[in-house]
């Protein structure tokens, strides 16, 4: 692949509004030394905070924390589409079989998804199917099949937020419906950083051919870069830090248990690629068993061979417990985990409870068992605190 011509990574500051706060910022590390074949950030100090924030980012993407306020997102619009069905409509029939057959049928991959990776589980079941789960709700409201039905211009769906807008548009979405679309870049960041397959657009330069440049996985160009469409402003989400943002862990200078690009990696974690004349790049999550990949160069259409060491083995969530580190990744406000229970578990709150696989939501008492059944048709039944509670 040839390089591009004179690039430059040099960022330009995009305005923000309150909602994009929860998601992205413009609290990057300057990339302005960016340029054509050059790996090289700059001054130690500035690869220093490069370096924490891809750091922070990666296992940000990857927490159950972060990907369990995505999934709530999802549950709030499902909230509001079920609250907004009890007015009728002149498609009410049509309205209720999509939201038991389609919309529901997502969050129940989703929440299986997240339950597992809480659990400790393995991760590249629970990340594969909150991914699947979202790129089946997200195609319900922003696919093909939300024209050819039309969903884009049912009042119904308008209530809810979403618009007949293309990525031109900043505001692709409001309301609920924009908090679907929040969660889709979410799971998409995901995506990319286990490596399921993700292309995306790079904001600047073009291919040789004269094409869009893309990626499939991050450099510090495409985790810093400014958002490549107008709808997509949001992304990548997440980029916010702590006022005391953790460091990222030495450069590991030993090449004992290195894996070279095309080889499979043996460690689940983190881990940074090494170039031959001693430059290291952007750190990478690997799942177990992953086949490494090329380093798309900053600021090139090059991809290079190199050696990856491992930073950081994944051991999140095997012990039961949540690092300390994600109470950091979301604001204050909304930082608390939802209340969730499975069957026969004793009712940590007094209330009512639902599971996108019961069809009505049942009142428990605090401490009392959790009612069954384990399974139903649409899969396993975890019960999750209403929010806000219904009024009787």
């Amino acid at each position: 692949m040839a390089a591009v011509e004179g690039a430059s990574c040099e960022q330009a500051p995009i305005p923000r509004t309150r909602s994009q706060e929860l998601v992205s910022s413009d609290d990057r590390p300057s990339l302005s030394r960016l340029t054509a074949g050059d790996v090289s950030l700059g001054p130690p100090e500035q690869e220093h905070e490069a370096r924490a924030k891809a750091f922070y980012l990666l296992k940000k993407w990857t927490s159950f924390t972060f990907l369990d306020y995505a999934v709530g997102l999802y549950r709030d619009f499902l909230g509001a589409y079920a609250k907004q069905l009890d007015t009728p409509s002149p498609n009410q029939v049509e309205l209720e079989e999509a939201y038991v057959h389609d919309f529901l049928g997502a969050l129940v991959q989703m929440d299986s998804g997240i339950d597992a990776l809480r659990r400790g589980l393995d991760k590249r079941a629970a990340y594969d199917a909150l991914i699947v789960g979202s790129q089946q709700g997200g195609d319900l409201l922003f696919g093909r099949s939300a024209l050819e039905i039309g969903r884009k211009y049912d009042p119904f769906f308008h209530s809810l937020g979403l618009r007949d807008t293309n990525f031109a548009d900043p505001v692709y979405a409001t309301g609920f419906a924009e908090g679907v679309w929040i969660e889709r870049l979410i799971c998409y960041a995901l995506k990319c950083t286990v490596g399921f397959g993700f292309t995306g657009m790079l904001a600047y330069g073009t291919r040789a051919d004269g094409g869009i440049r893309v990626f499939e996985h991050w450099t510090y160009e495409s985790m810093f870069e400014d958002a490549p469409l107008p709808a997509w402003r949001y992304w990548p989400p997440g980029r916010t830090y702590p006022a005391s943002l953790p460091s990222c862990p030495p450069k590991n200078e030993s090449g004992s248990g290195e894996i070279y690009s095309d080889q499979e990696i043996p460690v689940e974690g983190i881990w940074e690629p090494w170039f031959p004349g001693g430059k290291v790049g952007c750190p990478s999550c690997f799942l177990k068993d992953s086949i490494a990949h090329k380093y798309l160069l900053e600021c090139t259409n090059d991809e290079y061979v190199v050696r990856w060491r491992l930073l950081w083995e994944d051991e999140r969530y095997r012990d039961g417990s949540i690092p300390a580190e994600e109470q950091t990744y979301l604001p204050k406000p909304i930082a608390q985990p939802r209340l969730r229970a499975l069957l026969g578990e004793p009712c940590p709150c007094a209330g009512y409870w639902q599971s996108p696989a019961v069809k009505d939501s049942v009142y428990v008492e605090a401490g009392a068992a959790m009612p069954g059944p384990q399974r139903t048709a649409w899969g396993m039944v975890i019960w999750h605190y209403a929010d806000p509670q219904p009024d009787n």
